[in-house]
């Protein structure tokens, strides 16, 4: 295997940000490549049981002796050796997406469905963001193995508690629950940071003028995060703050899991979910729920349809609007569980044009983009431009035409 130079900094600062993404590109392949031959080196010394030969209980005793890992790294490998077993697809997958699939597959209440899962769960790891491939392999382990995912809820809700503690100069608030009450809670509060995030920064603007950045804000993202708990019980306590806010949290449910859950629900015996099939259950930030308690909830809430096409795309809402607002804006951000900007994990907070207005790019779901306030601005502001393929896929282009990020390194141009 080749061994690359690493660039000094000055160099670095020569190269185009193409450059310096491909040399990032080049090393983390040589890292899967390596990741995944210990990997199968591993799965083969359990195989042959050489690791008893020096008196080892099992391969990872004898990985943690040969290569000083840490037990649960050697659990690790373990699991991901089987899985390349398996499935010999998998060789070369990016190294978190290897260790969350071998998790996956190491459940016993899944085996046997992995086989004709293979397909969706290997293939999506090359086209998906990780953060959409875990909520994917959540939303596939759960619906291979229902049973085990609605004991998990089931304990998570019983086992709900709350307790504040004073510790010498120190408050700790500490709480667990429920996925359906936890996804109620940080829709709450996150609309409370954004709120000390808009005060904080107005503030700014008033002393700095347009010289106002995040940098020069008078609290960090932390001591906001605080204060913004602090206001959720004052408000809470009837001070009035956020008065006319009300939580809305979006729920995606696929049309095959709902009329099974609810055929089951009815005291029927509905037939297996197709495995090679994404199902989802989930909030718009990917948190699995049972669909026992979103069954519930949509008996008492509100249900809003939404149709999506074979690339996950909301089909247009027919209304001509120059803004993104009401509905078909809910809609956008709810199915975006963060900026659509590579590397980007903010929450979107704004919806814009991605043909731009000012060219006859039309106000339906499929021309707009979510993004955080920085990426908007950023990106009419650099001349950045974006489109979206037939997969869904968003892909983002630099002044000099090449493409932002991993997707330019997929077949046929990022599609």
């Amino acid at each position: 295997m080749s061994s690359l130079t690493i660039p000094d900094v000055e160099t670095l600062r020569a190269m185009s940000p193409a450059q310096v993404e491909a040399l990032a590109r080049e090393l983390d392949g040589q890292r899967r490549a390596l990741e995944s031959g210990l990997a199968t080196l591993v799965a083969r010394v359990e195989e042959a049981g050489v690791f008893g030969r020096d008196g080892h209980r099992g391969v990872r005793a004898w990985g943690m002796a040969a290569c000083n890992w840490s037990l649960p790294e050697a659990a690790r490998f373990v699991k991901a050796g089987h899985l390349l077993a398996r499935f010999p697809s998998a060789s070369g997958m990016g190294v978190a997406q290897l260790h969350a699939l071998a998790a996956v597959a190491a459940n016993p209440r899944v085996s046997p469905h992995l086989d004709e899962g293979e397909a969706l769960l290997v293939g999506q790891a090359a086209v998906l963001d990780f953060s959409d491939y875990s909520c994917l392999l959540r939303a596939w382990e759960a619906a291979a193995d229902p049973d085990g995912a609605h004991l998990d809820h089931e304990r998570a809700h019983r086992e709900r508690e709350a307790m504040l503690s004073q510790v010498g100069a120190k408050a700790f608030l500490n709480a667990q629950g429920g996925a359906v009450d936890g996804a109620q809670l940080k829709e709450i509060f996150e609309a409370f940071v954004h709120a000390e995030f808009l005060a904080d920064w107005e503030t700014g603007v008033a002393v700095h003028g347009d010289n106002m950045s995040v940098a020069l804000m008078a609290r960090t993202e932390r001591q906001r995060r605080f204060d913004a708990m602090m206001a959720v019980f004052a408000a809470a306590a009837g001070s009035g703050v956020l008065a006319n806010f009300e939580p809305t949290v979006n729920i995606l449910w696929d049309q095959a899991s709902l009329e099974h859950t609810l055929v089951k629900a009815l005291g029927g015996e509905p037939a297996p979910l197709d495995p090679s099939v994404p199902h989802r259950c989930e909030t718009a930030d990917g948190v699995q729920l049972d669909p026992f308690d979103v069954l519930i909830a949509a008996a008492v809430g509100h249900v809003r349809r939404v149709v999506l096409d074979s690339a996950g795309v909301v089909v247009d809402l027919g209304r001509k609007q120059r803004l993104f607002t009401g509905p078909l804006r809910d809609i956008i951000l709810a199915l975006a569980r963060h900026c659509f900007t590579p590397g980007c994990h903010h929450p979107p907070r704004q919806v814009d044009h991605v043909l731009p207005y000012s060219n006859a790019g039309p106000t339906a779901s499929w021309n707009g983009g979510p993004a955080c306030g920085h990426h908007n601005r950023w990106r009419a502001t650099h001349a950045y431009t974006v489109r979206r393929d037939q997969h869904g896929h968003w892909h983002h282009y630099r002044p000099d035409g090449s493409e932002l990020g991993w997707r330019s390194t997929l077949p046929m141009a990022g599609s």
